[in-house]
């Protein structure tokens, strides 16, 4: 089993952070490296970014915090997992490296 770099992005998709995580996964995952990303608060807006899907068609693993989906009206999409704050501290403690965009 490869290293699992986790990655908790809570702004906004105008935010560099996007950008950032986006290269970030990319080339975790052209290393060989497992990659999952958690969405939450402003984050969950990334569900509407195209390029968080194609990181899932490259093996990256999408969570998002179904309360905060919820509370923002953003619709459920295939490629990402519902989750709770339950599954973030799951994913703190399997990852090697967890680096977290707030």
């Amino acid at each position: 089993m490869s290293e699992k770099l986790g990655i908790l992005l809570a702004t906004s998709p105008e935010n560099e952070n996007t950008h950032t995580v986006i290269r970030l996964a990319e080339t975790a995952l052209a290393d060989g490296k497992q990659v999952e990303i958690f969405l939450m608060c402003d984050g969950v807006y990334h569900l509407n970014d195209a390029r968080l899907e194609g990181l899932t068609q490259k093996g990256a693993k999408v969570v998002v915090c179904a309360h905060n989906c919820l509370e923002r009206k953003v619709e459920r999409k295939p490629f990402v997992l519902w989750g709770s704050q339950y599954d973030l501290a799951v994913l703190i403690k399997e990852s090697y490296r967890f680096l977290s965009f707030n």
